[in-house]
């Protein structure tokens, strides 16, 4: 399953429910504001080890540099949910 984190990790849990509900080969995409977890070095830590993609328009519309995860576009999110079938959305 492909799970969706499109909360900042500072303005609610849905990252860190995520991660702890998460199967260890599941991946996670960072998209909107939650693509703020590849930015800080606090999630950085906490997102090692777990497969992460991080949406590169969203990265870019906030100013931010990722320092972890594979950046992709829209098409690639496309072709990881038709690779994955219907994604969870973790969103408060």
């Amino acid at each position: 399953m492909l799970h969706l984190v499109m909360n900042s990790p500072f303005a609610c849990r849905s990252l860190e429910q995520c991660l702890v509900h998460r199967s260890e080969r599941e991946p996670v995409v960072l998209l909107q504001d939650g693509v703020i977890a590849a930015c800080t070095q606090a999630w950085v830590s906490r997102l090692a080890g777990v497969p992460h993609y991080v949406l590169q328009d969203d990265l870019r519309a906030r100013g931010l540099t990722a320092l972890s995860g594979q950046l992709i576009s829209m098409a690639d999110l496309v072709d990881l949910i038709a690779e994955h079938g219907s994604p969870l959305n973790w969103a408060e």
